[in-house]
């Protein structure tokens, strides 16, 4: 680990760019979401005004519906895997500056670990449970 040679004002700038561009994707994946749900909901049902209020999804919902859930998974492992990046970069960079090489080799570690995320694009700790969020609403 001796051969390390990093410059954490460097590491700082690329830090923020990416939290910055983070924040987009993160922006973008809930507009996401939220026009998928408008467009299931105006694509039409099967069924016209017979059923009442609550008719029933047509086809077109449904297959953006069933997209959406196949894709949460995808969406909640980039998330995840994208905060423990940059979290372990600052953390190892951190330890590095303080003249502890041998925590940020074990940060580093730790921030690479594959993250396990669930169906619905939750987190799942080594408990088998799912994370909770520091701020994140229960």
């Amino acid at each position: 680990m001796s051969a390390w040679d990093i410059k954490p004002s460097d590491v700082s700038g690329v830090l923020k760019k990416t939290a910055t561009a983070a924040e987009a994707m993160s922006t973008a994946g809930t507009a996401m979401q939220e026009a998928l749900k408008s467009a299931a909901s105006s694509a039409g049902t099967l069924s016209g005004p017979y059923c009442g209020v609550e008719a029933p999804m047509g086809p077109v919902g449904g297959a953006l519906g069933e997209f959406m859930e196949h894709k949460a998974q995808e969406l909640g492992y980039i998330a995840v895997r994208t905060e423990r990046s940059l979290n372990g970069a600052y953390d190892a960079t951190t330890e590095y500056a303080q003249g502890d090489l041998a925590m940020a080799a074990n940060k580093q570690s730790q921030a690479i670990k594959e993250p396990v995320i669930d169906d619905k694009g939750q987190e799942i700790g080594p408990d088998g449970k799912p994370v909770e969020k520091p701020g994140a609403p229960k």
